[in-house]
């Protein structure tokens, strides 16, 4: 069937956000990945529908010229009260509304929002809804947004009577969709006109991630003429010098420009950042093997992968508490031996946090050196585990991993820094700067590639729909994963022990 609408509701959020990632929208589209937030939506819906009862529910119709008719012959119904996933035609713009109730022939209407609050852009949502519905013969009177109850503490048998909250934001709506008929005559002429030009902001990040964010960025390969953009916490002050003298390369920034100081960087940071790619070379603090002194064997190398839920399905759980269900350890007994890997895997037992703790008590023993990347957030889950009643016993034992961890992103950001790092820690960028087989690299669309991917995993390994077949596939790709990042934390330490005073300082 031919396209008969322009614009959607979606689209007119992306062009509020940014012009740019609407005229890609219009006119170089991608087809977006799955991603966990669209799991955790959907499973959001399936609990709003609930709550709400009986009702017409056209979510499954993807026609939209369907849609608009049952929509239009339910709200001329007198036996239908309830209607989700409804559809509105106005002004060449397409609307679904997730819930529409009705009563006394006056109709709310409900946006579904799997966060814990009201954020502006949900405003502006509900905006453009009630803009094209009111346009198109629909009387509603009320707008509300439905959020999940942050405190919400899932007790089992789905049993999700307090997790749903109404807020009523229909005085909002008033105001701001007013300007909705304005900015659809802005972007209709969009998908016929030239790419705006934007540069990247803070926009690129709020209210979402733009999926366009290569498009408009540099690619990292000329380390030389690489953007000064890349320094970590560059500031308003930097920026503001460099556009007035129209200065974009990291190289052409005077050097007492570069005075930032951080307690977790190395003294001068931005200067050996510039002077490593300027001179396209690596540089190591002189006095590194200060910090071997207090590693004790055996070294652990630990990494956890958490879920934030949404829909708890965990009993005892809240809905965007981290819960850990995967741990990876790689360990070293001695110098020169071989290293043995040990695992943790679950997805949705009951026991899943009890367990992930007790096996990992055990792994780790009670002496040597554990190492991460970026310390707070095993500490964080590590914390939070000791405190639930049925893991309160082993509190002690949890306190005394946590006096072990050293933190390889902050040993890293003091004493090492390679222009192939292009102004990033992380251990995907540390990889390829130093010796090591991993590879975080894949042409697989399935792989498990990031933190991302793993919450997606666990999401299709507590669908009941997903076939036991591919979630034992999954499984094993998480365990892979995993293990890729204890691995690269031992070969990172490993590069720092044989280092020899062969690299030269910058600064």
């Amino acid at each position: 069937m031919e396209k008969y609408y322009s614009l959607t509701k979606t689209l007119i959020l992306s062009g509020i956000q940014c012009e740019k990632k609407l005229w890609f929208d219009l006119n170089e589209k991608i087809k977006l990945k799955d991603k966990a937030i669209f799991r955790s939506g959907n499973r959001f819906n399936d609990v709003v529908r609930k709550h709400y009862g009986e009702g017409l529910d056209l979510s499954d119709e993807k026609d939209h010229q369907i849609v608009i008719e049952k929509t239009r012959e339910a709200t001329q119904s007198a036996n239908i009260n309830v209607i989700y996933e409804a559809g509105f035609l106005f002004k060449k713009t397409f609307i679904r509304a997730d819930v529409l109730i009705k009563k006394d022939n006056q109709w709310t209407m409900l946006e579904a929002k799997a966060s814990t609050s009201v954020k502006d852009i949900n405003i502006s949502d509900l905006a453009i809804q009630s803009f094209v519905v009111k346009n198109s013969g629909l009387d509603v009177i009320c707008n509300k947004i439905i959020h999940i109850n942050k405190e919400f503490i899932y007790k089992g048998n789905d049993n999700y009577k307090d997790l749903i909250v109404e807020v009523d934001i229909t005085k909002e709506v008033l105001t701001e969709e007013n300007e909705v008929e304005n900015l659809i005559d802005k972007f209709l002429p969009l998908k016929k006109s030239n790419c705006p030009k934007k540069e990247i902001g803070p926009h690129c990040k709020d209210p979402y991630p733009c999926h366009y964010f290569d498009k408009c960025s540099p690619p990292e390969t000329d380390i030389e003429n690489v953007s000064y953009k890349i320094l970590p916490y560059y500031g308003k002050k930097m920026e503001t010098y460099c556009k007035s003298n129209k200065i974009e390369k990291l190289k052409d920034i005077p050097k007492e420009l570069l005075q930032s100081s951080r307690k977790d960087y190395a003294e001068n940071y931005h200067q050996i950042i510039q002077e490593a790619h300027i001179k396209n070379a690596a540089w190591m603090n002189k006095d590194i093997s200060e910090q071997f002194k207090k590693w004790k064997m055996p070294y652990y190398f630990m990494d956890f992968e958490t879920i934030q839920q949404g829909v708890p399905i965990i009993e005892n759980t809240k809905p965007f508490e981290q819960v850990p269900f995967q741990w990876s350890v790689h360990k070293l007994s001695e110098k020169g031996k071989e290293l043995e890997e040990f695992s943790f895997i679950d997805f949705a037992d009951q026991d899943i946090e009890f367990n992930f703790l007790k096996k990992l008590i055990d792994t780790l023993g009670d002496q040597g050196t554990i190492f991460v990347h970026n310390h707070p957030f095993e500490k964080g889950v590590l914390n939070k585990l000791k405190e639930k009643p049925k893991m309160k016993t082993y509190s002690d034992q949890v306190d005394s991993i946590i006096d072990r961890i050293e933190d390889t992103l902050e040993l890293t950001r003091k004493n090492f820094y390679s222009p192939e790092m292009f102004g990033k820690y992380s251990l995907k960028k540390i990889v390829k700067a130093i010796p090591t087989k991993i590879s975080y690299e894949s042409e697989d669309e399935d792989a498990v590639s990031d933190g991302g991917d793993a919450q997606l995993a666990w999401f299709k390994c507590t669908d009941l729909e997903t076939k036991s077949e591919e979630k034992e596939k999954i499984k094993k790709e998480l365990i892979k994963y995993c293990s890729k990042d204890t691995y690269a934390m031992y070969d990172l330490v490993n590069y720092f022990l044989k280092f020899k005073l062969k690299i030269n300082q910058p600064v």
